[in-house]
């Protein structure tokens, strides 16, 4: 294209000067046999710009195959890592599609302020327990999911250390309250039996657990301290042991540490805070 360009210059030039009857312009400087040795320079550039094109055309090709015959041998490889995990494509991606939706969803929880984020430790409870599951799932040996939850391991971590381990709420007493159904709301325990631990942090003002009085202004308490534990409907000293020391014969040591409530291993009750020593 260059060397048409620039031939149909020179023959306008040489047109202009027969045209303008021989008015000095700085094509008349240019013979002939000049002309033609130009015109053979472009042309041997063109030439060997052709040249250098059809090389680059074979080694793209050349390239090409190696690419393809790669893409083959990789989704032979897949093929064979799927099967090893019972798994499929679609499977793969619908897997690492729900990992980043826990991993924005982490992000968003530690930009909430600590006071919205204590209104969401049942959610990271929820989420925290779902991690364990996926890592329990042969898909999460793939690089691509071990990495994301690698990630997912170190923003859990920073949601929990800016987690408050205890809160205090307020609660104002209405017309027909007791403690039992103050306990019983969905917005303060949703579990009655929790009674006992408002009482306990408003012993200063509760004398007498079946008497609360109407604009009366309660503490209620919601998590415990780093190292303690809340007793609810159901546990025992052995299963608290096996959620925090995963080995329930440890129950033992929860006994020695809270001899001060504990009168009975057998009896404990919903509500106590039980000291957890380090394991």
């Amino acid at each position: 294209m260059r060397f048409r360009k620039i031939t149909a210059a020179l023959f306008c030039t040489l047109a202009l000067v027969v045209g303008l009857g021989g008015v000095p312009v700085t094509a008349q400087e240019m013979t002939y046999e000049e002309y033609k040795i130009k015109l053979a320079e472009y042309e041997g550039r063109t030439a060997e710009a052709r040249r250098a094109l059809a090389a680059c055309k074979e080694a793209g090709d050349k390239l090409r195959a190696e690419i393809g015959a790669l893409e083959g041998d990789m989704a032979s490889v897949n093929k064979e890592i799927y099967e090893l995990l019972g798994t499929d494509q679609g499977s793969i991606d619908s897997f690492l599609a729900e990992l980043d939706r826990i991993e924005a969803r982490l992000m968003g929880l530690l930009n909430l302020s600590e006071e919205a984020l204590f209104e969401k430790r049942d959610e990271i409870d929820s989420i925290e327990e779902r991690v364990a599951q996926i890592k329990e799932d042969n898909r999460a040996l793939l690089p691509d999911a071990a990495n994301k939850l690698a990630n997912i391991d170190q923003l859990l971590e920073r949601v929990k250390a800016r987690m408050p381990r205890k809160r205090i709420k307020q609660y104002t007493v209405m017309r027909g309250d007791n403690l039992w159904n103050i306990a019983k709301k969905p917005s303060i325990y949703s579990d009655p039996y929790l009674w006992p631990r408002i009482y306990v942090e408003n012993k200063g003002k509760i004398k007498n657990p079946d008497l609360i009085y109407p604009n009366w202004s309660l503490n209620v308490p919601f998590g415990v301290d780093l190292n303690q534990h809340l007793v609810v409907t159901g546990q025992s000293l052995s299963s608290i042991a096996g959620a925090v020391y995963k080995d329930p014969t440890k129950w033992h040591r929860l006994l020695k540490a809270n001899q001060s409530q504990i009168l009975d291993a057998n009896l404990i009750f919903p509500a106590q805070v039980l000291d957890v020593p380090a394991n």
